[in-house]
Formats: C-alpha cells, sequence, structure tokens
C-alpha cells in the first residue's frame, strides 16, 4: 500500500503527462514547484504561516513524486544524482519554516529548483519539445504512461 501522500503526487504527474509530451510534464511540474515556492515565500514575509506550510506541502509532493518515480536500471548515476536533488530539497523545505529566516530559506530552494528548471528547459528544447504544448497526446492510459515516461533520470523522456 502506497502513501496517500505520494499517491496524489504520482496522481499529478501522470494527470500532467497524459496530455503533454514526458518533458514537458516535468517541466511543468517543475515550473509549478517553482510557484508554490514563491507562494511560500510571499507568505512567509506576510507572516502567514499555515499558508506558508500549505504552499511549501505542495512543493515537496511535486517533488516526492518526481523522486518516487526515478528508474535505476540505464543509468544510475543521473538517478542517483536527482534522488539526492529532490531528497535534499524536501529535507530543506521542511526546515524552511522553522529557519531565522524562512523567506530566505524559500529564496534558496528556488534558487535550486529554478537552476534545474532551466535545465530541463534546454534539454526539452535541445529535443524540439516546445514546453508550450497544449492537448498533445501520450501514448497508453496515465497509469501506464507513468509507469512508462517517468525515468526522467535516463533520458527515456525520448519520444
Amino acid at each position: 500500500m502506497r502513501n496517500p501522500f505520494l499517491n496524489r503526487a504520482i496522481s499529478a504527474y501522470a494527470t500532467a503527462n497524459a496530455v503533454v509530451p514526458p518533458l514537458v510534464a516535468v517541466v511543468r511540474l517543475y515550473e509549478r514547484a517553482v510557484t508554490h515556492l514563491h507562494a511560500a515565500r510571499d507568505a512567509a514575509a506576510a507572516g502567514r504561516f499555515e499558508a506558508h506550510h500549505n504552499a511549501v506541502k505542495r512543493a515537496v509532493m511535486i517533488l516526492a513524486g518526481l523522486d518516487s518515480i526515478l528508474v535505476f536500471d540505464k543509468n544510475s548515476d543521473v538517478a542517483m544524482t536527482l534522488r539526492g536533488f529532490y531528497r535534499r530539497l524536501i529535507a530543506q523545505a521542511g526546515g524552511a519554516a522553522s529557519r531565522r529566516d524562512p523567506v530566505a530559506a524559500c529564496d534558496s530552494l528556488i534558487s535550486q529548483l529554478s537552476l534545474m528548471l532551466r535545465t530541463w528547459q534546454a534539454i526539452a528544447a535541445e529535443r524540439g519539445e516546445a514546453d508550450n504544448v497544449a492537448g498533445a497526446s501520450a501514448k497508453g492510459s496515465p497509469a501506464s504512461v507513468v509507469g512508462r515516461t517517468m525515468d526522467h533520470a535516463h533520458g527515456g523522456l525520448t519520444a
């Protein structure tokens, strides 16, 4: 039985991935996580700590979903690097509210995640997958798409 937290994260990816090419889905998930972290930063700056916590939790769900579906059988070095990145960000996000300056903690998370977002955008552009593709269909049901395409750690995102 899976953790309900991970089920929601994987479900979010499956939904996103069902209508766009896999690399575009990964880019959009990174963009969504960055958006949630911006909201968390703004909420912390305004002293709205419950809103900060909720926004951080939404970003962590995305990162946990990406981490949970890494595939290690082809290029395990890349997968291990991504796993370390996701888990490090998740840990940092979990402690952001308790930091002396939660706004700076969110800024650090945004900076790290934005760097990786730009990397995924470059990969998508290099492979000819524009990040503004709407309505492109993936092959198979959302459940099978997750199993087949979330191996973003080893280049399995080619069409």
